[in-house]
């Protein structure tokens, strides 16, 4: 089970939810972490693999890094992952499912009770995950992104967790459609009763 997009809020989510730190990746890179040694006060959770890849390349290692192994669902990208532990789950394109949010909270509670890195291998797509992981990272904490240049100019987001920023993705996430059930060729989800 869980949360389908609908057609009606793909536009929307578009625009970044955070600071955007504009430029190629290692120049975004460099300008995000001086903001994130400022801002941060909990966890770093990174999202997708050339944000992740980007951090680990000027030697920055976020607490979390959710990714694919893609870039635009095709260009495989491979990261080095040696000190992070790894986890997995399913979640397809344009979907929230309940069972990638339970990971990422998994991974967020792991890591801060064994102050430990960890790294969440999505089979599917990982862009949707920024919802869930803004709702469940503690206060204080930061969530990084990519963002490509579609409606703005190309660079990483990182977004501050507050009080505030919960409740407007709380509201975002309201709009998706509530699935009791996913099915596939592949994988079959049903809310337990």
């Amino acid at each position: 089970m869980g949360y389908k997009l609908p057609v009606a809020l793909r536009g929307s989510l578009r625009t970044p939810i955070g600071k955007l730190f504009v430029g190629d990746h290692s120049k975004s890179a460099k300008k995000a972490i001086i903001y994130i040694q400022e801002k941060n006060k909990g966890l770093t959770l990174a999202i997708g693999d050339v944000c992740a890849k980007s951090l680990l390349n000027v030697g920055f290692y976020p607490d979390i890094i959710v990714f694919d192994e893609k870039t635009q669902r095709t260009e495989n990208i491979s990261l080095n992952l040696e000190q992070y532990s790894l986890q997995h789950a399913f979640n397809p394109n344009e979907w929230i499912l309940e069972n990638a949010i339970q990971e990422i909270e998994n991974a967020i509670a792991f890591s801060t009770s064994n102050n430990c890195r960890i790294a969440v291998r999505i089979d599917g797509e990982e862009d949707l995950l920024i919802i869930p992981a803004i709702i469940s990272l503690p206060l204080g904490s930061v969530v990084i992104y990519g963002q490509p240049p579609i409606t703005t100019e190309e660079g990483l987001v990182v977004a501050l967790i507050t009080s505030s920023l919960k409740n407007k993705v709380h509201d975002i996430l309201n709009k998706f459609e509530f699935h009791e059930e996913y099915i596939d060729g592949n994988h079959h989800y049903r809310r337990k009763t």
